[in-house]
């Protein structure tokens, strides 16, 4: 990954199609929207509170530099920072010319003093990330200015919220064309946490109308906040393999046997191993292979219920638990994920992977045995046996001394990728 520092538009001009138009309309939208939208005349109490809001958004930041570097460094999804607190309480009080100032010099500060530091954040990102918040002002103002009694302040948060996420999104989903809306939308955490910093945003702007002093006391919670995140995002990282986002084979084995050791109900148990996987890392490098393996992972996952466990065996072999399965449900299933797996088609560079497969051997607990382990390698016995036969193939444990019964038949010879 190159990591120096870009100019503003450096890697802007090398970014997928689509990206720059974005930018560059978003940005000229904000940068126009101080002259057409209706704002009253800055008074010197509006010129206070923007003083007290801007000093306070600077000492947060100062007090956060080396949690948010981290937590700007993990992050994959759209980033949840603090300073929608001030700058909602901003859109709330201030007029939409100062607000506009204020979201730019609290997005600057945050560029000099913390993302600059962390090596994929660029610098054109923060700029489109500034015009976004710029809009989110001017619909939540609009909004407030409705007449919807209190509730205006409510409906005015929700639609800051909306509008600042949607806009985000599309960016990141043009950067990402492989990436649906639904996972960049970020995990419930995430989105409570924003949720929460336009609540403490409100807050802030009852006690600047009122007592101005207690504003202080916002900075406690607002610096705190951040660090309970990161170490959820610490937390998921390390039970997550970083590659594929499944879980790590450490993590499932734990999970897996604590769901075994309920011994109420079968639970099914599919060993997936991607074929010819050596195939693709020789021919078109290991960026290629990495892409296909997080292209199966996906696909596993979007294959099985919520509450089923898939994990990372090790290499490319991929494992997945499914409580209360039968062998008939776990072999369904497979079928399912085989399938599908073999309908991908992976774009990388110049050139998209396709004829993609992967063998599949099935057990069940506890009819192939009573511990994880033991039931793990008839799992593993049945898929050798399906790639013995010729992979592309499910095996059930039952049946792995009997080719006859293997669920799917060889794929036609070819190579695993095209250009």
């Amino acid at each position: 990954m190159d990591t120096s520092r870009d100019s503003r538009g450096a890697r802007l001009l090398t970014a997928p199609r689509g990206v720059l138009p974005y930018y560059l309309t978003l940005e000229f939208a904000a940068v126009l929207s101080p002259l057409l939208v209706p704002g009253r005349a800055v008074t010197d109490q509006d010129w206070r509170w923007f003083g007290v809001l801007l000093a306070a958004a600077v000492l947060q930041a100062e007090l956060s530099v080396r949690v948010e570097r981290m937590r700007r460094f993990f992050t994959s999804n759209p980033h949840v920072n603090m300073t929608s607190v001030w700058l909602f309480a901003g859109a709330l009080l201030l007029p939409y010319s100062i607000a506009c100032v204020l979201a730019v010099l609290i997005y600057a500060h945050l560029w000099l003093r913390i993302w600059q530091a962390v090596p994929r954040v660029r610098l054109y990102r923060t700029v489109c990330s500034a015009a976004t918040v710029v809009l989110s002002i001017a619909a939540a103002q609009a909004v407030l200015m409705l007449p919807l009694g209190s509730l205006s302040y409510v409906a005015s948060g929700a639609t800051y919220m909306v509008v600042n996420c949607v806009l985000v999104v599309i960016g990141f989903r043009l950067h990402h064309p492989s990436r649906t809306f639904e996972s960049l939308l970020g995990s419930w955490a995430e989105n409570v946490l924003e949720a929460t910093t336009l609540c403490l945003g409100g807050i802030t702007a009852v006690l600047l109308t009122e007592h101005p002093a207690l504003v202080a006391l916002m900075l406690l919670p607002v610096v705190t906040l951040p660090r309970g995140e990161l170490g959820r995002q610490l937390q998921v990282m390390s039970e997550h393999d970083h590659k594929t986002g499944v879980l790590t084979g450490g993590e499932w084995e734990k999970r897996a046997d604590a769901e075994l050791g309920r011994g109420d109900q079968p639970c099914g148990v599919l060993m997936i191993d991607a074929d010819f996987f050596k195939r693709i890392n020789d021919t078109y490098g290991h960026l290629a292979g990495d892409a296909v393996l997080r292209a199966i992972a996906t696909t596993i996952s979007r294959e099985v219920r919520t509450f089923d466990l898939v994990g990372r065996f090790g290499g490319e072999e991929f494992v997945v638990l499914l409580p209360t399965a039968s062998y008939d449900h776990a072999v369904r299933v497979a079928e399912r994920i085989r399938q599908a797996v073999e309908r991908l088609e992976v774009p990388h560079s110049d050139v998209v992977v396709r004829s993609i497969s992967v063998s599949i051997g099935v057990a069940v607990h506890p009819d192939a045995g009573n511990t994880l382990d033991t039931v793990l390698a008839a799992a593993d016995r049945a898929m050798y046996r399906a790639k013995n036969q010729g992979r592309n193939q499910v095996v059930r444990a039952q049946d792995a001394r009997d080719p006859s019964r293997a669920w799917a038949a060889t794929p036609p010879p070819g190579s695993a990728a095209t250009a």
